[in-house]
Parts: structure tokens; C-alpha cells; sequence
């Protein structure tokens, strides 16, 4: 192992290398290590027409992280988990096709690793089948250039059932991050709040001939770590260099929280609630399809005020929920510091998560909305053509028994361009309407398809502020309304078509419409 300036990082790349990185957020990932091959690509032109490969939502959705490396000439191809959570740059860079841009599931890319260190053939799942990574539909490209190029993701029949075959690539470099290193290159993520597989990443690049690179905050004297403290051995890595402090945050929010690194555990009520909103309605709904010893995922946005409903409703101890990134038990946070825990109680590697999910350990997905069509697909990964990516989605989705997706009834297109509400006295009234539709005809992009998801005999419901719909084999059903909404100016007059009305419809408990609720306790105990 050789200590190293993070300057250097710059010439031990080359020019049509490719690269893995690993990062969810802000955390785990190498980012001056980019930021120095920016540099260097901005002032020389190399290296130049890369491939880089990332887990997730990597940045904060600014222009930090991955937005590092959206420059034409610079990126040649990109393979990511998420692109909308890699910054405005990535999301334009592939609108505008400056590079091929391929979006794979979060769970397919926190596995990659492991089978590129194995020398097997690539990941073969189901998951992904019938939605944009399904070859019949998108095959994962994000963009036209990426049609145009080689196709990473194939069909394939084994056992006589339908597979999806991710492809692996070969790495020449692996980027990765650490808290310290010793002085033989052993290093320890003591407080990193994920565990993004950065041993298989470097094993990985080790199996393809290629070389690591880790940043970390600090080098200490060999011996100084503890054996099992030890993430990734001296022996897997080729050179170190110690971060500025700028460049090595925790999550995209936050610089440092020892909670979020299990070291310390903090009250509940530490933790901040939501105040009521559309938003707290919504989740407040969706935490009543909860049950008693459910393991739960719960996606970003709306979703992830579940939560913290949970906790408020002194809930949390009669579920576990759990974050892609490896997160079991505690409170998930949200917002920047997503895929982080409040008072976890076991954090295991990212790869291993989504193992546990694609095996139908899940009883609740909730999962957020862009799109739904008529016979209940559901597009969260392209906007008016900007492809945003899907992150763990699919894998939740597939993987849970039963899945809610959550999410006001319209949106916005801009920012304060979404719907407004008054909310009191267990009644709601929407006051503005949002100028983008939910429900529509035709959806942009493929990311869930419900009649595939039907089949397997998952319950799906889709719950709003103002209504709940449950997906039938004909179609949407709409089976609950809110107290104070009209049936059809606020529902039916808002969407591009019509569902099908059940004949016992029902009206959404007015208390989750009140300040103060206290009712889901109540709702679980009876079970």
C-alpha cells in the first residue's frame, strides 16, 4: 500500500477506464477523489471518456458527488443505481445525451461486486422483469445514446422461467472510503453510517487486475485497529490518501452523527416529528396498514413520515423497519441523511439487505409516486423526460408482500407549484390544485408493473390526502374517501381516467385529519 496526495488520484487513471465507485448519499463515497479527476479533466482534457459505476443516489442533489462527473467528454458511460440523487448535472447530462446513461436497481448494483470478484457470469434475478430494465421495454437505458450502445441487461430462460442477466463490466479502478487506514493499508469505516460493500468492491477490482483507491480521515500506525474492526484488509489495497474534511461527510446533510454510526443511541422524542400537512395525513393512513412483527421498507419522500408517525404513535417497538443501505430497527431518518438510522438496532451490509428483501422477507413496502396508470403501473424514474432513476424501488417492490405507494393526489411541477390544503378538524379541502396529474393514461416510464406484481399475489394500494385506491385485476379501486372532499371536482375531475368506484366505499378515519391523533396504536392492538 503507498500513501498518497489526493492530487495524485489523477494519474492513476486512465484515459477509457472503468471505474467503481461506492456511495449512498454523500456517505462512503470518495469524493475529492473525483473531485481531482475533474480537475484534472477540466485543465488537461484526461482522463477522458471513462465508465463509472455507482450504487445509489450518490451527491445531494446538487453539485456535489457524482455532479462531479457530468462533462461531455468525461464520462462516456454511466451505470448507477439512482440518477436524480447524483444532482441536476447527472439528470441533465443524460437528458441531453453527453454520455450513455444506464439505470439499474439499487439492489443489482449493491451485489455486482461480489459476482465480479467470483468471475460468475453477471446478476440473474427477476427482478426488474415486465419494467423499464425488462429488454421488451427500456433495458435500463436512461437515455437515446444509451439505446444506441451496447445493451447491458438481457432476457434470458433458465429452468424454463423468464431471468434478467445484468452484465458485469471490468474494472480497472475502485474508489472507496473509510474513516482510517493503518500504516499496511488495513481500513476501518468505524463512522460511516452505511455499509456499502466496499470489501467486494475492492475484491472486485482485485479479480479484474485493476487497482484500489480509499479515502479516508485519517492514517494510524499499523496494528492500531482492532481484527474485526478491519472492513477491508491492507491486502486488497494499493493506495490511501487522507481526505480535506470538506470532502468526507457522513450523508449529504450531515458532517457527523455518531447516532447514525451506532455509537450513541438518543430519547425518541430527540427525534424531530412531522407537523400536520398532506404529507403527515398520508403517512398517517399508510402506517394503518402496519402490523405486529412486520419488517418494513420505506422509500424516500412521503414514505419515509411513516416513521416517524410510527414513533409518535408508540408504535416503533411492534415493528422493525429497515433501510436499503443495511439499516434493521431504530428510525429511519430522512431527507439528506436518508438510508441512515436514528438508534438502529443492527446495521448489516447494503448487499446483504437487498438479498434479505429479493428473498421475501418484506410484509410492507411504501414506496413513493410519480405516475400511476389505469391498470395500476407506476412510473417514480422519468420526469417530463428527464430520467431520475429508480433506486431501491424495484427491489422493495418485488420483494414485499404487500406494497402501499404513498403520495399526494397531484403535484407540482416546479416548486410551489403543487397542490395546497386546509387540514383541521378531521376534514380536508384542497384550496389550490397542483398543475401536474398523478393518475394518467399513458405513464412515462415503466418502473412498477402492477399486473405482473397482481400475479404474484401482492396486495397494492395507492394512498392519498383526499382518497385510497386497491388494485383489482379490472383495474384501480376506489375504496376510501376523505371527509371534506368532493368525489368529482377533487377526485375524478383530477385524473385522466376513470376507476372504478366500490360499491361500499368508504370515508378515510376523520382523526388522521386532526392535530393530535393517538388512534394507531389502537388500530394494531386490535390485530
Amino acid at each position: 500500500m503507498k500513501i498518497i496526495r489526493s492530487e495524485e488520484v489523477s494519474r492513476l487513471i486512465k484515459d477509457g477506464d472503468t471505474i467503481m465507485y461506492t456511495g449512498i448519499t454523500l456517505g462512503g463515497f470518495a469524493e475529492e477523489a473525483l473531485v481531482e479527476l475533474e480537475k484534472s479533466f477540466l485543465d488537461t482534457g484526461h482522463p477522458r471518456n471513462l465508465t463509472m459505476y455507482w450504487q445509489s443516489a450518490t451527491g445531494n442533489r446538487g453539485d456535489r458527488g457524482l455532479a462531479h462527473a457530468a462533462h461531455e467528454g468525461f464520462l462516456k458511460r454511466g451505470v448507477g443505481g439512482h440518477l436524480n440523487g447524483c444532482g441536476p448535472a447527472m439528470t441533465e447530462f443524460s437528458r441531453d445525451n453527453k454520455g450513455e446513461i444506464y439505470n439499474f436497481p439499487q439492489g443489482v448494483m449493491s451485489v455486482m461486486c461480489r459476482h465480479i470478484a467470483a468471475h460468475t457470469p453477471g446478476v440473474i434475478t427477476k427482478i426488474g422483469l415486465k419494467s423499464m430494465m425488462d429488454p421488451r421495454v427500456d433495458a435500463g437505458c436512461m437515455n437515446e445514446k444509451a439505446k444506441n450502445a451496447e445493451r447491458l441487461v438481457e432476457l434470458v430462460e433458465l429452468g424454463g422461467e423468464e431471468w434478467l442477466w445484468y452484465k458485469l463490466p471490468k474494472l480497472d479502478v475502485t474508489l472507496i472510503r473509510g474513516t482510517v487506514a493503518d500504516t499496511k493499508g488495513n481500513i476501518s469505516c468505524y463512522k460511516e453510517g452505511y455499509k456499502l460493500g466496499q470489501l467486494s468492491a475492492a475484491e472486485a477490482a482485485r479479480a479484474c487486475g485493476g487497482i484500489v483507491i480509499c479515502q479516508v480521515e485519517n492514517i494510524v500506525e499499523a496494528g492500531s485497529i482492532k481484527p474485526r474492526d478491519v472492513t477491508v484488509p491492507g491486502i486488497l489495497v494499493d493506495y490511501v490518501f487522507v481526505s480535506k474534511p470538506e470532502y468526507h461527510w457522513q450523508t449529504s446533510k450531515t458532517y457527523y452523527n455518531p447516532v447514525f454510526s451506532g455509537e450513541i443511541r438518543v430519547p425518541l422524542d430527540a427525534i424531530p416529528s412531522e407537523k400536520l400537512s398532506a404529507r403527515k395525513v398520508i403517512a398517517r393512513r399508510a402506517a394503518m396498514e402496519l402490523t405486529k412483527g412486520a419488517i418494513v421498507n420505506l422509500g424516500v419522500g412521503i414514505p419515509e413520515a411513516v416513521s416517524s408517525v410510527a414513533a409518535e404513535e408508540g408504535c416503533g417497538e411492534y415493528i422493525t423497519l429497515t433501510t436499503e443501505s443495511g439499516g434493521i430497527g431504530g428510525v429511519p431518518a430522512s431527507g439528506h441523511d436518508f438510508g441512515c438510522c436514528w438508534n438502529a438496532e443492527a446495521t448489516i451490509e447494503m448487499a446483504d439487505e437487498f438479498d434479505m428483501y429479493d428473498g421475501g422477507a418484506l410484509d410492507l413496502g411504501v414506496l413513493g409516486v410519480l405516475q400511476v396508470g389505469p391498470n395500476g403501473n407506476v412510473n417514480v424514474s422519468k420526469r417530463n423526460g428527464e430520467g431520475l432513476g429508480v433506486g431501491g424501488f424495484l427491489n422493495v417492490a418485488g420483494g414485499a408482500s404487500k406494497v402501499v405507494f404513498a403520495a399526494t393526489f397531484t403535484g407540482g411541477l416546479h416548486k410551489g407549484e403543487g397542490p395546497a390544503y386546509e387540514i383541521s378538524n378531521g376534514h380536508i379541502k384542497v384550496i389550490k390544485e397542483g398543475n401536474s396529474r398523478k393518475f394518467v393514461n399513458e405513464i412515462e416510464q415503466i418502473s412498477f408493473n402492477g399486473e405482473a406484481s397482481l400475479a404474484q399475489g401482492k396486495k397494492i394500494m395507492y394512498v392519498t390526502e383526499r382518497c385510497v385506491f386497491e388494485l383489482t385485476g379490472e383495474g384501480l379501486l376506489l375504496t376510501e374517501i376523505a371527509p371534506g372532499v368532493d368525489l368529482q371536482k377533487d377526485i375524478l375531475e383530477q385524473m385522466d381516467f376513470c376507476p372504478l368506484i366500490s360499491e361500499n366505499l368508504e370515508q378515510m378515519p376523520a382523526d388522521i385529519f386532526n392535530e393530535n391523533w393517538g388512534g394507531l396504536k389502537k388500530i394494531m392492538d386490535k390485530e
